[in-house]
This record gives C-alpha cells, sequence and structure tokens, in this order.
C-alpha cells in the first residue's frame, strides 16, 4: 500500500485525530496490499461552494474499492443529535455538521472523474469502482457511539470509532460495511492512474494504427505511458512544503511536469492564494499552461484562476508579463526590456541578473506571492532566486526544479548557501537538510529519465561532456558518486587515476522509457556523414518525409535543430523546409514567429538550439554536427558540446544526427559511441578525466543562456 500525504497544517483544529487516523491506517495495510491512501487529497466542484477542498483520507484498494474518510475529533460530549445528515454540536465552535455527506459528495466528484475512463464503465454505463463514504471518530469508543443511540438511527452514517481502528478491527469493520468492491487488475491501475494524473488515458485517443510497426503506433505507447505519474513522481506533485523546497533531477525525469501538478494541487486546495509558476524558455508558456489546466482537471475543476495561478516567462516583456517585470513595478521600479537592460548594464554578460540585482538594490520588494514554482532553475542566476524569495509571504514557498547536468557548465546544483547567502550568524539563510513536519523533504533528488530512451541519454551525457574526444572532456562529473547520482552505474574504474579506463553503463530501472523493451521500436539513435552539405539536408528531408507519409507521425511530432550561428542555422533550417514544401508538407521556422510558440499544428518544427531548449518531439534530427567540431578555443568547445547534449536530449523517441565533411574525428566518436550504446546492454567506456585539465571558469555567466546564444 502506497501512503501519499499532501501537506500538514497545524492550524487545523482537527489535525490531531487526522494524524491518528492517518497512523492507524499505515499500521492496518502493509506491502501486501495493492492501494494507494492519500491524505488530504484535492478535490474541486466549481458547483458546490460548500464542499471541501480535500479530503481528509482518500484510499483506492484492489478489495475494498474507493473509500473517503472524514475525520472529526469530536468526543461524545460533542454530539447532541443526528438529525439525517446534520450533526447536532455542542460546546463547540460550529453548531452543526454534515461530515458523513461531506465525503459523500468528495467521494462522488472523484469517481466522476473515473467514468471517463472506458476501462471503468459496463454496458449499463455504470461504475465498477464502489464507493464507500465513512466518517473517523478516533476520540469516541464504539460503545459510546451505541450508547446514545446513534448507532440505532434509520440514517446511521458509517462510522469508524475508536476501538475500529486497530489493524484487525478496521479490516473486519470494513468488510461488515463494504459489498462487491473488488477490482480486477485492469480496472484497479486504470482507477489509479485516474487519481495519478493519468486519467482518461484510454478513453480519449483514437485507435492504434494497422500496422502496429509504425514510429506512430509506437509513439502512441509513449503518450499513453509518460502521461501515468510513478510513486515518487506522484508523491512530489501533490506535496505542499511549508517552506523552500529544491528539486534536483536530470534531464526528463518530469520536472515541468511536477512542477506543473504542484501548482495545480495548491491551487485547488488554496484557491486564494496568490501563487506563480515562471521559467526561463519562452516558448514553454503552453506546455506548462497546458499541463497546470490537466491536473487541475483531475482535481476536478474546469478551467484554473489564471488571475491567483500565473504562469510567467523570468523576465517577462510589454505584452506579456514576467516575473521579473512584475515585482519591479509592485516594488516602485520601472522594469527593463531587454534592449534597456544591454544600454544599462552592457558592460556585463549577465544583464538579467544585474537587472534583478537593481530590484533586490533599490526596490521595495512586496511579498504578493504565495507560493512561486521555478522550473528550469539551472538557467536562473542567484540574483533570480533571491528577488522571488524576497516576493514571498511566509514561510517563503519557493519551490525550484534544477536539471543537474542540463548545463555543463555547472553539473551539480548550485548549494543553497551559495545561492542565498548566509546569515550574521554564517548559517545558511535557506536550509534545505531534513524535512518539514509530517515528513515532506525539504530536498528531493530524481534519477530516473523518462522522456528519452536511456542509449539516447547515455550518448547525450558523454558527449556533451567530450568524455570520448580526441581533444579531451571540456566538462566531466570526476567521481563515482556523481555518475550515480544521475542514474548510471560505474562498472569498471574508480576515477582516482586520470587516464585509467571507465565503463559505465544506465540500468534499466533509471531509464524506464515506455519502449524501453519494444526491439522492434529501435534504433532509437543514428548518424550519417556526406561528402556536401546539400546531400545532407535533402537526406535529412526524405527522412522528414518518411516519418509522417510511412511511419504515421504528426508533422508537429517532428523536429530539426540546425546546429551554427545565426546565418548558417537559418540556411540549413530554410533548404530543409523548401524541399519539404516541394513535397506538401508544411515547416514552422520558429525564428520568423511568435516567440511564446514553439509547435504548430501540422507543421514540422525547425528551431536553431537556444529555442528548441525544454521542448521535445518524438522525431529529432540534428544537422550541422560538423559545427560541434569547429571550435578552436575553450570557451566554444563548452558551448558546441552544451549545444549537442541539449539537442540530443529533445527527443522522445528518435534522434538522428548528421554532418558534413571528411576525417572528422568527431565523426568517427559519433559513429563510435552509437553503436557502443545500440547494444542490448548499452556500455561506454572512456579515460578517467583529470579534474585539474577541465576549465575552471567558462565564463562569469554559467546559465544556459548565454552558452547558447554565444554558440556559432
Amino acid at each position: 500500500m502506497e501512503f501519499i500525504a499532501s501537506e500538514f497544517d497545524d492550524s487545523n483544529s482537527g489535525t490531531d485525530a487526522e494524524r491518528d487516523v492517518w497512523d492507524r491506517l499505515k499500521r492496518c495495510f502493509g506491502p501486501a496490499d495493492v492501494g494507494v491512501a492519500y491524505y488530504r487529497f484535492p478535490i474541486i466542484d466549481e458547483h458546490n461552494e460548500d464542499l471541501d477542498r480535500e479530503a481528509d483520507f482518500l484510499l483506492l484498494h484492489k478489495d475494498y474499492g474507493l473509500i473517503v474518510i472524514e475525520c472529526k475529533g469530536y468526543r461524545i460530549e460533542h454530539l447532541d443529535r443526528i438529525e439525517g445528515a446534520t450533526w447536532i454540536l455542542q460546546n463547540m465552535g460550529q453548531d452543526r455538521a454534515a461530515p458523513y455527506s461531506q465525503a459523500r459528495d468528495q467521494g462522488f466528484r472523484v469517481r466522476s472523474q473515473m467514468m471517463r475512463e472506458t476501462e471503468l464503465m459496463d454496458d449499463q454505463g455504470q461504475c465498477s469502482v464502489v464507493l464507500t463514504p465513512i466518517v473517523a471518530l478516533p476520540n469516541i469508543t464504539r460503545d459510546e457511539w451505541e450508547a446514545h443511540g446513534f448507532a440505532d438511527l434509520p440514517s446511521s452514517p458509517r462510522v469508524l470509532c475508536q476501538d475500529d481502528l486497530t489493524p484487525q478491527s478496521l479490516r473486519e469493520r470494513l468488510a461488515d460495511v463494504l459489498g462487491e468492491t473488488e477490482l480486477s487488475v485492469d480496472e484497479y491501475l486504470s482507477a489509479r492512474a485516474v487519481l495519478s494524473g493519468g486519467q482518461a488515458i484510454s478513453g480519449e485517443r483514437g485507435p492504434i494504427l494497422a500496422d502496429a510497426a509504425t514510429k506512430a503506433a509506437h509513439y502512441e505507447q509513449i503518450e499513453k505511458g509518460l502521461q501515468t505519474l510513478d510513486e515518487k513522481q506522484e508523491r512530489i506533485g501533490l506535496e505542499i512544503p511549508d517552506g523552500p523546497q529544491q528539486i534536483r533531477g536530470i534531464a526528463g525525469s518530469g520536472k515541468t511536469v511536477l512542477i506543473a501538478r504542484k501548482a495545480a494541487a495548491m491551487h485547488a486546495k488554496h484557491p486564494d492564494w496568490t501563487i506563480a509558476v515562471t521559467f526561463y524558455t519562452r516558448s514553454l508558456y503552453e506546455t506548462i499552461r497546458s499541463h497546470v489546466r490537466r491536473f487541475y482537471a483531475d482535481f476536478g475543476g474546469d478551467d484554473p484562476d489564471w488571475g491567483r495561478l500565473e504562469v510567467l516567462h523570468g523576465w517577462g516583456g510589454k505584452r506579456e508579463h514576467g516575473i521579473y517585470y512584475k515585482i519591479a513595478q509592485q516594488a516602485g521600479l520601472t522594469p527593463k526590456t531587454y534592449d534597456e537592460a544591454k544600454a544599462a548594464f552592457g558592460d556585463r554578460d549577465d544583464v538579467f541578473a544585474a537587472c534583478c540585482e537593481e530590484v533586490l538594490e533599490d526596490g521595495n520588494i512586496q511579498q504578493e506571492f504565495d507560493a512561486i514554482l521555478i522550473d528550469e532553475a539551472q538557467d536562473m542566476q542567484p540574483a533570480f532566486y533571491q528577488m522571488c524569495y524576497a516576493a514571498l509571504t511566509e514561510p517563503k514557498r519557493l519551490i525550484w526544479a534544477y536539471d543537474e547536468a542540463q548545463n555543463l557548465t555547472s553539473l551539480q546544483a548550485p548549494s543553497p548557501k551559495n545561492v542565498f547567502g548566509t546569515d550574521e550568524n554564517g548559517d545558511p539563510r535557506v536550509d534545505l537538510r531534513g524535512t518539514y513536519q509530517g515528513g515532506i523533504q525539504k530536498s528531493r533528488i530524481m534519477r530516473k529519465s523518462y522522456r528519452t530512451p536511456r542509449e539516447v541519454l547515455m550518448v547525450a551525457h558523454v558527449l556533451g561532456m567530450g568524455l570520448k574526444s580526441a581533444d579531451g572532456p571540456v566538462q566531466a562529473i570526476t567521481t563515482q558518486k556523481g555518475w550515480e547520482d544521475i542514474g548510471y552505474e560505474v562498472l569498471d574504474g574508480d576515477f582516482r587515476t586520470p587516464g585509467d579506463p571507465v565503463r559505465i553503463t544506465r540500468p534499466p530501472e533509471y531509464s524506464p522509457h515506455p519502449l524501453q523493451d519494444e526491439p522492434e521500436a529501435a534504433p532509437f539513435l543514428g548518424f550519417m556523414s556526406f561528402e556536401g552539405k546539400e546531400a545532407e539536408l535533402e537526406y535529412v528531408a526524405e527522412r522528414i518525409k518518411g516519418d509522417i507519409e510511412r511511419q504515421g507521425l504528426a508533422p508537429e511530432e517532428v523536429m530539426v535543430i540546425p546546429f551554427g550561428g545565426y546565418d548558417t542555422g537559418r540556411s540549413a533550417g530554410e533548404f530543409i523546409a523548401d524541399q519539404l514544401a516541394a513535397d506538401g508538407i508544411d515547416a514552422n521556422l520558429v525564428w520568423n514567429g511568435d516567440r511564446s510558440v514553439f509547435k504548430e499544428d501540422g507543421k514540422v518544427t525547425i528551431s536553431r538550439i537556444r529555442r528548441a531548449k525544454g521542448n521535445e518531439a518524438a522525431s529529432v534530427y540534428l544537422v550541422n554536427a560538423e559545427r560541434i567540431a569547429r571550435a578552436d578555443w575553450r570557451d566554444s568547445r563548452v558551448q558546441a558540446r552544451n549545444a549537442a547534449f541539449v539537442g540530443v536530449t529533445r527527443s522522445r523517441a528518435w534522434c538522428e544526427i548528421t554532418g558534413t565533411g571528411a576525417d572528422l574525428p568527431l565523426f568517427d566518436e559519433l559513429s563510435s559511441l552509437i553503436e557502443s550504446v545500440n547494444q542490448p546492454d548499452p556500455v561506454v567506456e572512456f579515460p578517467a578525466p583529470n579534474p585539474h585539465d577541465l576549465e575552471k571558469e567558462i565564463a562569469s555567466d554559467d546559465s544556459m543562456a548565454t552558452t547558447l546564444e554565444q554558440f556559432e
């Protein structure tokens, strides 16, 4: 049995009783039970304003169905009488309550979400998940309840009294009150998916294509598989910490999804809070909005109140305000546009950080937000974190998701001490050690990568760090623990002797991609080189045509990323677009459109690397790979390898790299690397890097923004 608690609030007078019941439920149901129990699960019914926006306890059990428990800390002397559904109270802060009706209505609302799953509906339109509402009274004994005649009432509610909450008694009591509640394995999994955030998967998609070997059919499996959160993701996504929280994880571990789910859960339970979700890549606007909207619907809502739950770019501008823009205005300063910032702080590379520092130093920052959630936190600098932290009310719910090894100039998340500084005693202003009350961890680490097949991810890391480069690595993880922290296993080598061979692999459990056990979907990664640029680009255009016309992929699920500077990238992208147009296939040249829009339905996406960051597609083509090798000074090598890493990790399934030129060591490196991972048990070998040979200070700005913007 899984147990997931979303929030602990000591201001609630019934908290002690709830925790007592929660502990008793944990003792009753063990690892052998197939089920999940939630403490304070968010529920929305916008047509019933009296409905409490969270269920005290929500249980889904394969044997017992759906159980909603409303917990009351009443003592017997608090109950005067029960009239129908209304409990008349005395010597309490309230004079009446309807706990059984509350549990029933909450259960109906949750089950209505399950009724969208065809797997859970029979031919008569009945849902196979049986609902049982119950009231828990941990401070009233069964004898007291019966002695006052409450058990004999015509409308006597189902209750769990104090002596019903032992493990044996609770199971006996459930057996007494429940009817035919057992679910089949498929029914349980479908109902479980609804609660975990993968609702209505089977009922909203069209039929799988007849040819199950096509990329389109395989990709449908990916979309279904990636919608259902695992236990750890679900737990993190529902947690509302009582202060700051850091989420560290590898590329593809679902951090953007978790940030969106957490924001939706906060908004569902606390509609009066002012919440902001912010991010670096401007084209993520609609992606994050759609995630938030979907998860808010999971909890029963129609559409979030976007005035209370704002999705804001980190910087923003006059047309679409960002969080910097809003905080600066509220602090009494005039926000700067990019051009104004360059004019004011032109002597600095990190002009956005300078803008945030100006707000911190010269503004009167108002505490206007109850929670701020930062995605792509690896691209933000300390001044941005500090500005957001200052704009929060107590207890300072700043939650940031940091993509470890996403930015190869900074392979691990910076410590809170480096970001927020120390107080007068030298202690960190933000301490992420330990847990909040109720066991919610202050720092979370996610090692599993769901989005990208493991061989693709392995190539991304090794290629991006240059570990097999003839010129040596540009940056590297140089300890066994560092590799283990991002989900690898070191098979041989201990990194203590530079130059000695190291062999690494990525265990399947850390790359649970939906197609990982589908050999007919492979290979996921390929490389081709050409003597001339025109031949390379014509080949890519023909491969894209095959993806769409023969493999059945939607055009918007194909992405092309041309490496190189502005002119080089545009030229390659426009050539491919012209080739596709000749075959009746439309392309979206991202640099020509709205900066807040990345994909367009019915069009192949063609984007330079900077705009592609944060986005993804089923099939990704990386062209102009020779540009990765044409860097004769260290900063360019780092930037080029960074771009390669980001490009490869945009793939949700298939990635093909192409380049033009002869006898390039990079092409030998790519061919060897791809061959080593396209095996049933992929292993990569490289010389242990010497930490002293790696560049310590790559640039004054270690953000991905500068890294990718300068890549030529």
